[in-house]
This record gives structure tokens, C-alpha cells and sequence, in this order.
């Protein structure tokens, strides 16, 4: 097709020539007759280099040759592998897999053998040994290998057996299972008496409920609950069927 034809050439009614392509040389698809879109992408989403829009091919590769976690041959793009390793064994920081540099020593200085690089002995400047102990046990915080200090609390403020400085544990009860206020976890006193001075079977220290009745059901004056004495009578001397005694024993 000539210089000529380019421009001479007859469109549809929708806009695309005798070969299916608009102006612009795109079919109905948006594609060119190399089968490109208009951003350089093909059918499958990749340019005519073999990349996809994120860069990468089919291989999952982009054009440095790393993958799509940036590892190539199982390192990226400074030299480190997943674990954060180079080909040496090394981190960013310099140090092996056990913590050590190239020299043997650990990030504070200590060798595998615990010795110090500055002061040559077990100990660093500070007076710490390589598991960050002093001579007697105790770490910068103060505390020893189990986690105490020198007075035997730990960071919470309780001593081995579990309480603390007050002699309270963690629940607030002391060793004998009372709290401050003097009451066990059930709500008792020593005495096993409530703070409303009921014990477990809901009498107080004088025999009575909360109604004001003993374990046989009578009152401090001897009557029960429908205001009756042992024999039966209430407080003017009649008993259910408002008899009195008299009437009663005739």
C-alpha cells in the first residue's frame, strides 16, 4: 500500500477498513496487526520482550532476572538469601548464623570460648559475662538467670512462692488464703463467717438467719416464721385455731 492509499483509504460505518483495523491500525479488540494493544501488550498480557505489566515474563522472571520475591539463583539484589545470608554466611550486620563475625566474636564482643576481645577475660568493661551476667548473677536490670532479684521478687513484684512484698499473691491472697480484708476466696473469714457474719449454712455467730431464725426455725423469742412457739401457740397464747391454751386442754 502506498503513500497514496494510506490516505485514500474507505472506513466502515464504524470506523475500521476492508481488514478490520480503525485509523490507528487497531482491530474491534484494541489490538494491531502484530497483536499489540495500544500499551504494548499482547492477548496474554505481554510486550513484545516478554514482559507483563508488573515486569515479569512467563517464567516469572523480570528483566534482571530476579523473581517476584526478588531472589535470583536464591539471593536478591544485594547478595542476602530468605534468611538473610550471603554467600559467606553472613547477615547485613555482619554476623554467621550463630551470631558470631568474621573474626569469632559476637555482637558484644564475646568469643565462642566467652572471652572478651577488649578485656581478655570472661567479663566485659561493664563488668558482664558473654550471657550478660555479673560475678554475683545479675543482669543490668538486676535480676538472675530465673528471673529475680536480689531481694527474690521478680519484674511482677513476687518472691519463688509466688507473693509479694506485702505477702499477697497475684490474687491478693496471702499465704493462709485470706485476702486483706481477712476473707478466703469462698468469702470467709477464719472463723468461716461472711462479711455480713453468716457462715456457710447462713446462721451468724448468735444461731440465726438472715430472717432472724435458728436451725429449727424459731426466732430469738422462741416463735417461727407464722409467729408460733414449739407448742404451737403465738405471742396472746392462741394457737392456729384461736384457741388458748385452757380451751385447748378442755
Amino acid at each position: 500500500m502506498g503513500l497514496f492509499d494510506k490516505f485514500t483509504k474507505t472506513f466502515d460505518k464504524y470506523g475500521y477498513d476492508l481488514d478490520g483495523y480503525d485509523k490507528d491500525g487497531y482491530d474491534k479488540k484494541g489490538y494491531d496487526k502484530n497483536g499489540f494493544d495500544k500499551d504494548g501488550y499482547n492477548g496474554k498480557g505481554y510486550d513484545k520482550k516478554g514482559y507483563n505489566e508488573n515486569g515479569y515474563n512467563k517464567s516469572g522472571y523480570n528483566r534482571k532476572g530476579y523473581d517476584k520475591k526478588g531472589y535470583k539463583n536464591g539471593y536478591d539484589e544485594d547478595g542476602y538469601n530468605f534468611k538473610g545470608y550471603d554467600k559467606d554466611g553472613y547477615n547485613k550486620n555482619g554476623y554467621d548464623k550463630k551470631g558470631y563475625d568474621k573474626d569469632g566474636y559476637d555482637n558484644r564482643g564475646f568469643s565462642l570460648a566467652g572471652i572478651h576481645i577488649a578485656t581478655k577475660i570472661a567479663f566485659d568493661g561493664e563488668g558482664y559475662n558473654k550471657k550478660g551476667y555479673d560475678k554475683d548473677g545479675y543482669n543490668k536490670k538486676g535480676y538472675d538467670k530465673d528471673g529475680y532479684d536480689k531481694d527474690g521478687y521478680n519484674k511482677n513484684g513476687f518472691d519463688k512462692d509466688g507473693y509479694g512484698l506485702d505477702g499477697y499473691d497475684k490474687d491478693g491472697y496471702d499465704k493462709n488464703g485470706f485476702d486483706k480484708d481477712g476473707y478466703d476466696k469462698d468469702g470467709y473469714d477464719k472463723d468461716r463467717y461472711d462479711e455480713n457474719g453468716y457462715d456457710e449454712l447462713g446462721y451468724n455467730l448468735d444461731g440465726y438467719d438472715v430472717n432472724g431464725h435458728d436451725k429449727d426455725g424459731y426466732d430469738k423469742y422462741g416463735y417461727d416464721h407464722l409467729g408460733y412457739d414449739k407448742d404451737g401457740y403465738d405471742k396472746d397464747g392462741y394457737n392456729k385455731f384461736n384457741k388458748s391454751k385452757i380451751e385447748a386442754k378442755n
